[in-house]
């Protein structure tokens, strides 16, 4: 079930979107870079609700940035649902970004969730932003979200803190509002959040996180998968 760790920060995740949001490097005007990131997380949480049985797991991915705003990427995680053949998750997004002024910018995008191995799980989202300054207000939608669940619509939230010692503390918060009632046991909706604290050490971002939503245990199919939970992630990226 696809908005996770090192992935575009339109989205997120809480993810991902989530801990430690890696994008392309910022080119020069004119110019194309690239760069590359992996990491391992404790448990791959996306909008709140664990991809790996509460297991950690390894992600990665590659990114450009074209220098004109333009950025295309690619993005891969374990997951495991524990009821088909679906052991990763391999995304491709590409958008445009860019300021308003000194204090207001903007992203708007398209990415390609997909699930190989996985029965109908493949699913594809626009998604937009606007930062005013800290804060980033979002919304991502889907014709056909996972699983085939229907229309899906995902407005959130982002404000971010600098603190001493170059630590960042990052809050999030999004309604994930579907069209049918699908993967939750009786439910059409659900809030999930975040809280987040990082560091880098030059390619090196190391981030812990409390995340979580407001889906009960009976709802979420007795399973533990959107509780509560502190997750820790480490990513290189060169």
């Amino acid at each position: 079930m696809g908005i996770k760790m090192n992935k575009i920060a339109a989205i997120l995740t809480a993810g991902a979107l989530t801990l430690g949001v890696s994008t392309a490097t910022n080119a020069a005007e004119g110019g194309v870079s690239a760069s590359a990131n992996l990491g391992v997380v404790t448990d791959y949480k996306f909008r709140g609700i664990s991809q790996t049985d509460g297991s950690p797991a390894v992600q990665g991915g590659v990114d450009l940035d074209f220098g004109n705003g333009f950025y295309l990427g690619t993005w891969a995680s374990q997951v495991d649902f524990g009821y088909d053949g679906t052991d990763y998750e391999t995304d491709v997004y590409g958008g445009y970004g860019g300021q308003l002024n000194d204090s207001v910018s903007y992203d708007v995008g398209y990415i390609y969730y997909g699930y190989p191995g996985g029965e109908d799980e493949d699913y594809q989202e626009v998604y937009g932003s606007l930062s005013f300054s800290d804060l980033t207000l979002g919304l991502a939608y889907s014709d056909d979200y996972w699983a085939g669940t229907g229309a899906f619509y995902y407005p959130y939230a982002e404000y971010s803190f600098a603190l001493p010692s170059d630590i960042s503390l990052d809050f999030h918060v999004g309604a994930n509002m579907l069209d049918e009632v699908g993967f939750l046991d009786g439910s059409d909706s659900y809030i999930d959040y975040s809280v987040s604290v990082g560091k880098d050490f030059g390619g090196l971002s190391l981030s812990a996180s409390l995340v979580g939503t407001d889906i009960s245990d009976k709802e979420c199919f007795n399973l533990d998968w959107c509780e509560p939970s502190v997750l820790a992630g480490a990513t290189y990226t060169w």
